[in-house]
């Protein structure tokens, strides 16, 4: 601990370190969900190329609507090179990924902001892991099973 901090001791820094741990356990959930929804567009694709008919590309579009709206939501798809980020907007993996900054510049214990902040950010993480969840559980049985009517591997969500 530096000693030159006045009115920070050491419970202070140990709530900033188990609030800041939180924190990056639902960055870390905000970007397991987009590589779990790219391992799947990325199968998705491959039986495509193996089975050409109108229902299973209607589902298959279908399906990958709905993951590419909530991995935009999660991410910033757009981003290409440095100025990218001055052009399209922060999504959700930056605003929490921007609160622990915020939380981890300087010594100091964690206001009620960034309570608050982290809060509002968590449930809306929540609410598209749910909402993720939701539509893998139905898109992929769906998927799975014409799948398995042709004998081709099915679609794995793990």
């Amino acid at each position: 601990m530096n000693p030159n901090l006045k009115g920070v001791n050491e419970a202070d820094l140990k709530e900033t370190f188990e609030v800041a741990m939180k924190i990056r356990d639902k960055e870390t959930a905000n970007n397991e969900a987009v590589i779990r929804i790219r391992h799947i567009r990325k199968q998705i694709e491959e039986r495509e190329k193996e089975i050409n008919e109108a229902n299973f590309t209607t589902a298959t579009k279908d399906l990958l609507a709905k993951i590419t709206t909530i991995e935009e939501d999660l991410y910033q798809t757009k981003n290409r090179s440095g100025q990218d980020p001055l052009n399209f907007p922060i999504k959700l993996g930056n605003r929490i990924s921007a609160i622990r900054r915020s939380l981890e510049t300087g010594d100091a214990k964690p206001t009620a902001g960034v309570y608050k902040v982290f809060e509002e950010l968590s449930k809306e993480l929540d609410g598209h892991l749910i909402k993720l969840n939701a539509t893998l559980q139905t898109g992929l049985a769906s998927l799975n099973q014409m799948l398995a009517g042709k004998q081709l591997r099915e679609i794995k969500d793990k």
